[in-house]
């Protein structure tokens, strides 16, 4: 069963990973102004290695730490210490940390109300373990390997990754999309004037002043992805995805037929009952097309026989289709639910000509 394979799937471990040169280069995207003041979040058990040379990169910049906080777990009620932080905060930072670990809803609560305050507000963060999945999109044991393969992802040339970005964004908006998936996906939809959502490592308070839509102000490293909400009533078609996990079941051969971006009937080889039950509980948004996303960073590609996807599917042309709310993206779906879907192989094409062709961007 391959959504099981990942139990057992390792790679070598990494050689020693340079906290240094990471640190420097997430510095170099925060692009600190003199003064800017940042919250540190820290797992005390993860990846403690990075965070004094990430303090010195940060102070060599002109940046004050102002603030350094913990992940409790259970998390602490109430938006606690970080909404009180967050008061006299530029930067949220928050560093990778163990799945069992996460904010709470209230502090989740806090940093949105402090990102819609607008001006230079940001913040920067890295799933980094969390963000191996299966193409199901949810959690998958997190490889060893993968260290290696982000930090490696994390120094790339984001001049040229932005470049590119920008021809793919420009392919996009070429009339109607096309998408089709071996899985047996087969939609049309069309992104128009929507607003995109580029992660091309700036992490600048320059690009914080200049956001479009809330993950302008969430920027994720190791980067690459591109995101829209595409005009919700152009959706249609058929999304297709070969087995997924759907509250404790695997649920095969899914197919979710959409009209104007509304899910119209769900069919299921196995357990279809457990995928309906999962749209109901996002209520009207779990009936609903959210989002396309694509990966430009050639080094988040998985390895040949992997079934866990690098974060989150940033990778070289993995396209992210999904289910729910898209208020994040200046989307009109409301709800408070999600789910993503990827497609590692797939193809796209644009009125004007192919934009993905076999999983490979058919640009240059």
């Amino acid at each position: 069963m391959r959504l099981l394979l990942y139990l057992c799937f390792m790679l070598p471990v990494s050689a020693q990973l340079n906290y240094e040169r990471m640190a420097a280069r997430i510095a170099d995207s925060l692009a600190l102004e003199k003064g800017e003041r940042v919250v540190l979040r820290y797992d005390p058990g993860y990846f403690q290695e990075i965070r004094g040379p990430l303090k010195e990169e940060i102070a060599a910049r002109g940046g004050v730490v102002q603030a350094e906080l913990p992940y409790l777990k259970p998390p602490a009620e109430g938006g606690g210490r970080l909404a009180e932080a967050l008061k006299a905060a530029d930067v949220y930072l928050w560093m990778p940390l163990r799945d069992e670990l996460y904010v709470s809803a209230a502090e989740q609560q806090a940093l949105a109300a402090w990102l819609r305050q607008g001006g230079a507000r940001r913040e920067i963060h890295f799933h980094w373990s969390g963000g191996s999945v299966l193409a199901d999109g949810l959690p998958a044991v997190h490889p060893a390997g993968f260290d290696g393969l982000y930090q490696a992802a994390l120094d790339i040339d984001y001049k040229a990754l932005s470049a590119r970005q920008d021809r793919l964004i420009a392919a996009l908006r070429r009339g109607v999309l096309h998408i089709t998936t071996p899985e047996g996906t087969n939609l049309r939809l069309r992104v128009g004037a929507r607003p995109m959502n580029k992660q091309d490592g700036d992490a600048s308070g320059d690009r914080a002043r200049r956001a479009r839509m809330k993950v302008d102000r969430e920027i994720e490293l190791p980067a690459g992805v591109v995101r829209v909400a595409p005009e919700e009533d152009t959706v249609n078609g058929t999304l297709a995805v070969a087995e997924a996990r759907f509250g404790g079941v695997v649920a095969r051969r899914i197919r979710f037929h959409i009209a104007e971006g509304r899910v119209t009937a769900v069919e299921a080889a196995e357990n279809r009952e457990a995928v309906e039950a999962e749209l109901k509980s996002g209520g009207a948004a779990g009936y609903r097309f959210r989002e396309l996303g694509i990966g430009v960073n050639p080094r988040l590609a998985a390895p040949a026989g992997s079934p866990v996807l690098p974060y989150y599917g940033y990778g070289d042309a993995v396209v992210r289709l999904s289910l729910g709310d898209n208020e994040e993206l200046a989307g009109g779906v409301r709800g408070n639910w999600h789910r993503w879907f990827f497609f590692p192989v797939s193809n796209i094409d644009s009125e004007s000509g192919p934009v993905v062709r076999g999983g490979r961007l058919a640009i240059p």
